[in-house]
């Protein structure tokens, strides 16, 4: 899920009449372990989302593609750069009618 922020969550679930509204966020910035390339692009971080390598061959013409995996292979191999994650647990009541 893109393009909105935990005030965004939280208005949303105001908005659409949930009541005893509590959010935990959580954002990681780790320096990145090293792992092998194939299962890098094979993971997905939700169960719903696509793999990368699925994203980058939906929306990736081939040479993008191998421009792409030129630059980020190499660093995802070595452990080179910067991990960002955010997580955003929200809980909420509905009133009942």
């Amino acid at each position: 899920m893109l393009d909105f922020d935990e005030r965004n969550l939280v208005a949303i679930a105001e908005r659409t009449g949930f009541g005893n509204i509590h959010l935990d966020l959580q954002a990681d910035i780790n320096a990145p372990r090293r792992q092998e390339w194939i299962r890098f692009i094979q993971s997905a971080g939700n169960p719903l989302s696509p793999t990368l390598e699925e994203a980058m061959n939906a929306s990736l013409t081939h040479e993008e593609r191998d421009r792409f995996t030129a630059h980020l292979k190499p660093l995802v191999e070595s452990g080179i750069g910067t991990e960002r994650r955010a997580f955003a647990y929200l809980a909420a009541s509905k009133p009942k009618p």
